[in-house]
């Protein structure tokens, strides 16, 4: 519920009353001694958005101050039939509403950053200690969802010098935040914190980070959804943030932390993550926000996108529209490269384990490192993990599985199979009869490098 306080001059007054009537309105009205009033009503909050709508249409809203509270009571003669008609509607906020709720929460700049450092760190530790609960706890802190939803937001109403403004603090601030990431892995690992010699890609959180993947993509279009909606529909956003964060930090720290070991292929894959996630995010909460209704201002018939934008701040906004654009375009190509390299991957792997001569494998796992376009010739990693019934060595399959997939994707990969053994020891007690089953199992590497 919303109770609504407007202040109008003394010919508008005439306007207000009938649109109040008009919607069955119970109001209250003080009079001011220059002949205009304060009008006081409470209405649903589905129905704010089409009441601040008709006092634009009458040209009320340009002279009038108008506030919005929320109401924990009311009893008016008319408000029951009138919450009963909005009953079935999706209590989201009006334009002005969720403007305001965007600006107010935004955090100061030096907290923005300075939370954004933190969670980074806390990430990147999480990360080389294989640790999902230090992860989790980073997430909870991170601020980065204050800027993620006022992008989307300022382009919808117009307003950018916010839509410009949170995307300079985004790229600023996981800019800061990769730099963060690699200063503290590199200072854990020459101080001996970790092994200098740690393979940070064996590291299971971190290896599930190497590039973007059509999943990796689809959970991060869903976090700028559900931030969208949870936003504008007044749901529980204590959570929200929580998803927001999970796509960006743990890929902001897994970029540092490949700067910090020299890895160029896991640098560019992470990066490419990071860059990936935080568009996907800005442009789910964009597609939200015009589906739910929230048409942009600048959009309609007595205005244009030249015309919504400040004067003087041409040249910022479309440079910043252009530079959104472009990297929307690039990521979006090398997303795909290395999405469609990946398949072919695993679609090798799965047809060479399919033969007869494989017949005691299963497969149980293939982990790509990025595989699209680069500048250089370092081989991307491809580690397979099987389990098998048998003692069988199998030691020619690594470079059997990397001439396959060299030959279908025209990259220098280098494979690692990772083989798990399991089997069954029967026991039986001799107070008890009952068999007992025990799992005993281990686990070989073999690796090698093929190059063309």
């Amino acid at each position: 519920m919303r109770e609504i306080h407007i202040h109008v001059s003394e010919d508008e007054r005439g306007d207000i009353v009938s649109i109040l009537d008009e919607y069955d309105v119970n109001y209250t009205v003080i009079s001011d001694d220059e002949g205009g009033a304060i009008y006081f009503f409470p209405i649903p909050s589905a129905m704010v958005g089409s009441m601040l709508d008709e006092f634009r249409s009458v040209e009320i809203h340009e002279e009038a101050y108008t506030v919005s509270t929320k109401a924990e009571f009311v009893e008016t003669p008319d408000f029951v039939k009138l919450s009963e008609k909005y009953s079935d509607h999706i209590q989201q906020l009006a334009k002005s509403e969720l403007h305001a709720k965007i600006r107010e929460m935004q955090w100061p700049y030096q907290l923005y950053y300075l939370g954004t450092l933190l969670s980074v760190i806390a990430a990147a530790a999480g990360l080389l200690l294989d640790q999902p609960a230090l992860i989790i706890g980073s997430m909870i802190v991170a601020p980065q969802v204050s800027s993620a939803l006022a992008a989307p937001t300022g382009i919808i109403l117009g307003d950018w010098d916010l839509f410009v403004d949170s995307v300079k603090e985004q790229g600023l601030g996981l800019g800061a935040a990769v730099i963060a990431a690699a200063v503290f892995g590199w200072f854990v690992r020459w101080t001996g914190i970790v092994p200098p010699g740690l393979s940070v890609m064996s590291i299971e959180l971190i290896g599930v980070r190497l590039a973007p993947t059509a999943l990796s993509t689809i959970g991060a279009i869903i976090a700028g959804i559900v931030g969208a909606f949870g936003y504008t529909t007044e749901q529980s956003t204590t959570i929200i943030g929580v998803m927001i964060a999970a796509a960006i930090i743990p890929a902001a720290a897994a970029t540092g932390l490949a700067i910090a070991w020299m890895a160029p292929l896991f640098g560019v894959g992470a990066g490419l993550l990071l860059l990936v996630n935080i568009l996907a995010i800005n442009i789910g909460a964009l597609a939200t926000l015009v589906v739910m209704g929230y048409r942009p201002r600048w959009l309609g018939s007595d205005s244009s996108l030249k015309n919504s934008i400040p004067s003087g701040r041409h040249v910022v906004t479309y440079g910043t529209i252009i530079v959104l654009v472009l990297a929307s375009l690039g990521t979006g190509y090398l997303t795909a490269m290395n999405i469609m390299y990946s398949q072919t991957a695993n679609q090798e792997v799965e047809a060479m384990l399919n033969q007869p001569a494989y017949s005691n494998l299963t497969l149980t796992g293939v982990q790509t490192a990025y595989g699209g376009p680069v500048l250089t010739s370092t081989a991307a990693n491809v580690t397979v993990t099987v389990s098998r019934t048998s003692n069988t060595a199998y030691s020619n399959l690594p470079n059997t599985l990397e001439r396959q997939i060299e030959r279908r994707t025209g990259r220098n990969v280098y494979v690692t199979v990772e083989f798990t053994e399991s089997g069954t020891a029967n026991r039986v007690d001799s107070t008890d009869t009952s068999d007992v089953n025990r799992w005993v199992s281990s686990r070989d590497f073999f690796g090698c490098s093929y190059v063309m």
